[in-house]
């Protein structure tokens, strides 16, 4: 676990303890998926610039609508840090994750 200030637009930073369990590929990812030490979840968009959106929920679920609602869809860059957090959280992988019998 590791401390983690976001710095948001138009409100206050977001700080909590926790560990990075998704994020976007590339060089400089713009999406990061984390969980907290209460087992919380937030998400990031805008990650590794100056002010970023950033919110935490209560469960995977929201936080993907978040997702949608803040970027207009479920862009590559989204769903590649919702699959990468989905191979670190069995909560995210029960969510994005169809299982059939």
């Amino acid at each position: 676990m590791e401390d983690f200030s976001i710095e948001r637009t138009g409100v206050a930073n977001l700080d909590f303890t926790g560990e990075l369990i998704g994020q976007s590929t590339g060089p400089t990812p713009r999406i990061k998926i984390y969980r907290t030490k209460a087992g919380k979840y937030v998400g990031e968009t805008g990650a590794n610039q100056k002010m970023a959106q950033a919110q935490h929920f209560d469960n995977p679920v929201v936080l993907i609508n978040w997702f949608k609602n803040t970027t207009g869809s479920i862009t590559g860059e989204v769903e590649d840090a919702i699959e990468d957090a989905a191979k670190h959280d069995d909560g995210f992988k029960a969510a994005w994750n169809e299982h059939v019998d």
